[in-house]
């Protein structure tokens, strides 16, 4: 998945919906093989995903995997076919439609009446809040039926998850280290649940020629411009 996405350098894979620059990201990875010290993805869990794909009766299923070509050139058509070729590993019957149509949030993805099976979702932060990868696209309220402007195309809703987002969106009030502990609390439940199937965080590479100094990188703003030299 990293290979087609750019490689190392450009993307990271993931099982959680922070970013690693977001506060209150802690790695953590439930469904990995090996799981590592330090809580990250370390290899796939193929069998464990087979036993699950037996236990859910859905085994033998048709999926269709849909790739909107003209939202992001990634993920693009070749990771959706490999994602088709990962389900029929699983014990599936899959498919990938490639199709250019596409409203604010994804005309296909977004409007429940189309019923999606599968698709790719990308998301980037406005702001470098936990709310922001939360809020507006994993709660209750952010679900629109029937429209194609509803960001919440995994029509996800968990009343309890909801809320300790008002708890967590309270405590900020008060104080972050608490609310930054909610937050990582809510990640986590989130990854459980698997609304989503993260795959990967975009990475910047910045290449620097010798002469540049004072190269200063921001979590939010990338490479502050404005603060390098150039001899």
């Amino acid at each position: 998945m990293i290979r087609l996405n750019g490689g190392p350098l450009t993307a990271q894979p993931t099982c959680q919906i922070l970013p690693p620059t977001m506060p209150a990201y802690h790695p953590y990875c439930p469904y990995t093989l090996h799981p590592s010290q330090g809580g990250g993805w370390t290899a796939p869990d193929l069998a464990r995903a087979q036993r699950l794909v037996h236990a859910s009766g859905t085994r033998g299923d048709r999926v269709t995997v849909l790739d909107v070509t003209n939202d992001s050139p990634k993920p693009g058509a070749a990771t959706a076919r490999y994602v088709a070729s990962v389900l029929d590993r699983l014990g599936y019957r899959a498919s990938v439609r490639l199709t250019a149509d596409q409203g604010k949030f994804g005309y296909l993805q977004g409007d429940s009446l189309n019923r999606p099976q599968l698709s790719f979702y990308t998301w980037f932060q406005d702001f470098p809040a936990p709310w922001d990868f939360i809020g507006p696209i994993l709660t209750c309220a952010s679900f629109v039926p029937a429209s194609t402007n509803n960001a919440n195309a995994a029509e996800f809703c968990d009343p309890q998850i909801d809320a300790q987002v008002r708890q967590a969106l309270a405590l900020q009030a008060q104080g972050l280290d608490a609310a930054m502990r909610l937050w990582t609390t809510i990640d986590h439940e989130l990854a459980d649940q698997a609304p989503w199937v993260p795959l990967y965080t975009p990475r910047d590479l910045t290449v620097l020629s010798a002469r540049v100094g004072n190269y200063q990188f921001h979590p939010f703003y990338n490479q502050l411009i404005d603060q390098l030299w150039v001899r």
